[in-house]
């Protein structure tokens, strides 16, 4: 489980850091040891996609498309297996997984143009019901006990957050505020992550903590674990990937332009600056707590992001020779000396 005070965020990245530094010979934690990838094989009809979940057991699960349709792969035993997507619905996004092998995601109906969030188990595909007056919902989390996140609107300018308990109780319904604009990730305490384009926040039962930026003026949270938060900020004109350990100020991930992904000790995932557009982020990197890794270039493909940091302390992403806003082929690194 997660930490549940801001005192204890740090503790266990500081102990993830020590395992590896007593691993090693003096000073080679000044060395970028390299996460190794290893692309992993698509399903018969395969084609390009991304990785989004993770159950830490060296098992993973992404939106691949299949004989032309949008739908869930998981890879177990390193072996690919389409899992589908609900009956009746035209598309399925899964957005992340829990160490259960939990997996949620987005189920997408082209006839009614109405979105439902899905939970998959062992037992299949378990469509959500959509809170009363609630149109479209895309799911966003699932946390290790199966509360599940979800981002919700309606007719006209409307907004609102959702947070299914695991227990089958009633959906709280959060409306849409300066604080609580945007959901974008779930702790395993139930805190949810907020960003608000300007600020980003905590919210935990009704109660909400903003995040400073200090010492930079701007900074945006991303996602969250274990209490420990990261994202990015405006240092020195650029943006810069940024980690807060605890609400008060951040720290810079040195090398970074965004910090997108953390697991359960601190391992965070993120994009290196690109060298040819400052709109665009540029090819995965890593941190080990705030020490940098390097996140090595599949083969020949030109571009690579690793959009997940998974529990058993490997990376997962995809790699690419086109745009990457239509993924590519799904990617894997370890951490390999």
């Amino acid at each position: 489980m997660k930490s549940k005070s801001w005192a204890r965020f740090a503790a266990p990245v500081v102990a993830a850091v020590s395992v590896v530094a007593l691993a090693q010979p003096a000073g080679a934690l000044a060395i970028r040891i390299p996460w190794r990838p290893t692309v992993l094989p698509l399903p018969s009809g395969g084609g390009s996609g991304f990785l989004t979940g993770s159950n830490g057991k060296g098992e993973y699960t992404g939106t691949f498309t299949v004989n032309s349709v949008q739908q869930v792969v998981s890879w177990r035993s390193g072996q690919p297996v389409v899992r589908g997507l609900p009956g009746g619905y035209e598309r399925a996004d899964a957005v992340d997984e829990n160490a259960s092998g939990v997996v949620v995601g987005t189920a997408y109906d082209y006839e009614t143009k109405a979105n439902r969030v899905f939970v998959l188990d062992s037992t299949g595909f378990h469509v959500k019901e959509n809170p009363p007056t609630w149109e479209n919902l895309y799911a966003v989390a699932v946390n290790a006990r199966g509360d599940v996140l979800a981002r919700a609107n309606r007719t006209g300018p409307y907004a609102a957050t959702v947070l299914w308990p695991a227990d089958g109780s009633a959906p709280t319904i959060i409306p849409s505020g300066n604080d609580t604009y945007y959901a974008r990730d779930l702790d395993d305490d139930g805190t949810i992550l907020f960003d608000s384009g300007a600020t980003s926040a905590l919210w935990k039962n009704g109660v909400i903590r903003q995040l400073s930026p200090s010492p930079a003026a701007w900074a945006e949270a991303l996602a969250i674990r274990n209490g420990v938060v990261v994202g990015k900020r405006s240092w020195g004109g650029v943006e810069q990937a940024a980690r807060w350990s605890t609400p008060d100020s951040t720290t810079g991930l040195e090398g970074g332009a965004s910090a997108i992904s953390v697991n359960q000790v601190g391992l965070t995932a993120g994009l290196l600056p690109n060298p040819s557009s400052s709109a665009w982020p540029g090819n995965a990197t890593a941190w080990r707590g705030t020490v940098p890794g390097e996140v090595q270039r599949p083969g020949t493909y030109t571009q690579f992001q690793a959009r997940l940091a998974a529990d058993d302390g490997s990376l997962a992403g995809f790699a690419t020779n086109g745009s990457v806003d239509a993924g590519g082929v799904p990617v894997v690194w370890h951490l390999t000396p």
